[in-house]
């Protein structure tokens, strides 16, 4: 994964190879009891991210209380548990508190990175003719 720093407030992530199309996945550092590296599409028709159950337990977040929803999606509905104040964090730019619906019925080797709490802490520009994803700090 190709992250160029065009200055500190911004970074540019290059398109990433996944099953034979480029998308814009960047790395992000997800907390709980622990941290960890998990690779997300940031999808702006997403309004909400959506993280493998697995996440939750590698991290220590415990989903006990979590609010139980269904989601829809173009495969139907899906159950998840949502956990409205996750620390997620774009090293070198911002920690930020998330909105996060966790679930088994996504890929365990990629998340989704959706629009609320992380589209209002950043301007994201998708350029498709490069395959680049440039993420800027707001300031709020």
């Amino acid at each position: 994964m190709k992250v160029a720093k065009a200055n500190s407030k911004e970074k540019i992530f290059s398109y990433v190879l996944y099953r034979k199309r480029y998308y814009p996945i960047i790395p992000i550092i997800i907390e709980g009891r622990e941290r960890t590296v998990v690779h997300a599409l940031v999808d702006s028709g997403a309004a909400i991210s959506l993280f493998h159950t697995s996440i939750a337990d590698d991290v220590g977040i415990d989903l006990e209380d979590a609010e139980q929803v269904y989601l829809a999606g173009i495969g139907g509905y899906i159950r998840a548990y949502v956990k409205k104040q996750v620390k997620v964090s774009i090293e070198g730019l911002r920690r930020i508190t998330v909105p996060i619906a966790f679930t088994e019925y996504i890929a365990s080797d990629i998340a989704i990175l959706g629009r609320q709490g992380f589209f209002e802490a950043f301007e994201i520009i998708f350029r498709e003719w490069e395959k680049k994803l440039i993420i800027r700090l707001r300031d709020i």
